[in-house]
Formats: structure tokens, sequence, C-alpha cells
């Protein structure tokens, strides 16, 4: 059976519908998806982020397990403060000899 001009014309244009339809849908969902990998590279980056001030946090809270328990460090950042006990006599030579 031979088809008619019209046959064709009306499957060659809802073959056209169907391809405008289907890019219209991609050219639209492009953006989102753009968005969708702009989000997920975002999101990676803060928990990279997150995960470093978590360790931060535990060398801070070690930190400060050694004020309460090392005496010697203590000491040793005190000294590095500048600070004495009382009745110490400090000398401080600030600068290269020579001066």
């Amino acid at each position: 059976m031979k088809r008619t001009i019209g046959e064709k014309l009306t499957k060659t244009f809802v073959a056209l519908i169907v391809i405008v339809v289907i890019a219209g849908g991609a050219a639209s969902a492009w953006p989102a998806y753009l968005r969708s990998c702009a989000l997920k590279r975002r999101d990676t980056r803060l928990s990279a982020e997150i995960e470093e001030k978590k360790r931060e946090i535990a060398r801070l809270k070690e930190y400060q397990q050694r004020f309460k328990t090392d005496s010697e460090f203590v000491e040793a950042i005190a000294r590095q403060n500048k600070r004495v006990f009382p009745g110490e006599l400090v000398f401080i030579f600030e600068g290269e000899a020579g001066r």
C-alpha cells in the first residue's frame, strides 16, 4: 500500500514535533543540571572544610588538656610569652649582638 503525501507529511510533522519537544526539554533541564553539579562541588568543598575544622578542634582540645596536665608545657608557653616566676631575675636581649 502506498502512502499518500498527507500521511507522509503528518508522520514527518509528528516526528519533528517529538524532536522539538525532546530538544526543548533537554535545553530547559541543562541549567538545572549545571546547578546540581555546582552544588555537589560546593558540598564536597564544605565537607572537606568541616573535616579540617574537626581536626583543628581536636588539636585545640588536646592543647587545652595539656594545660591541665603538663606543667612543663605550661611553663614553656609562659616563657615564650616572656612570663617569669615571682622574684625571678630575667635578662631579655632583643636584636642581634653587636648592634
